[in-house]
């Protein structure tokens, strides 16, 4: 597992001092005169929605059973990353969402599932958990791990704002090889998007710290399987090109 986060040092990319400005200057000038009268915030679900070709429907975001474990074993995994030590699952991910008000409606919907709805989501956390501490290694101070950490950029003078809240970024920017790595903890089956996610996850950290990401990582606490990838200039320009095609849509949405 450390092998696949950490890769081949030897041959991490060098940081391209100017690689994040053309990045920027991209983005700025697809963005020019795009104006929605409010700012608009991009997020991965956001760019999702934008970009899929089914309608939506009304109940598109409703919390269903699998949002409320993804959310679960997220708190899960930021408290193993930073303790080392799960006790008891449910109460303790609970704990952590209760804290937060943000998840205060999907704590109520958990809290109103049936007392067989609610065992079985207790029983694959308890699993997933298992999983998770069985798997996932102990990082070292060095690698400098910070959880949930989130990321906002701001384009067009406001008009747009890029956010992402990463799990895990460890490692500290560079100017010689890249330094920083990025992992996503998901309770689902693979898909293809979610390394869409983690590519856009990888822009976010280049243009905020001027450095690209020397690899991103999705972590499967379902199968304890994780599937990394070194970032490339291909990479992250695919980003871009996702992010402005997105943002036409939203603004076609809103005009």
């Amino acid at each position: 597992m450390l092998a696949a986060i950490r890769g081949e040092p030897a041959t991490r990319r060098q940081v391209d001092p100017g690689l994040a400005g053309g990045l920027r200057e991209w983005l700025e000038d697809g963005l020019s005169s795009f104006s929605a009268g409010s700012p608009v915030v991009v997020t991965k679900q956001k760019m999702r929605d934008a970009l899929s070709d089914r309608p939506r429907r009304a109940d598109d975001h409703a919390i269903t059973v699998a949002m409320a474990l993804g959310a679960l074993m997220d708190a899960l995994f930021r408290q193993f990353v930073t303790t080392g030590r799960i006790e008891d699952p449910i109460r303790e991910a609970l704990a952590a969402l209760e804290i937060d008000d943000r998840r205060s409606e999907l704590v109520r919907f958990v809290r109103a599932l049936s007392p067989d709805a609610l065992a079985g989501l207790g029983d694959e956390v308890e699993t997933q958990c298992a999983i998770l501490v069985s798997r996932w290694p102990r990082l070292a101070a060095a690698w400098m791990p910070r959880t949930q950490e989130s990321i906002a950029i701001p384009l067009a003078g406001g008009e747009v704002v890029l956010i992402g809240v990463i799990d895990l970024l460890i490692g500290s920017p560079s100017t010689g090889r890249s330094s920083t790595g990025i992992v996503d903890a998901k309770s689902g089956q693979p898909r293809l998007v979610d390394r869409e996610d983690l590519h856009f996850y990888a822009l976010l950290e280049t243009l905020r710290s001027g450095a690209a990401p020397f690899r991103v990582a999705t972590f499967y606490t379902r199968t304890g399987e994780i599937d990394a990838e070194d970032v490339t200039d291909d990479m992250l320009t695919s980003s871009v090109r996702r992010v402005l095609a997105a943002v036409e849509r939203m603004g076609e949405g809103v005009r």
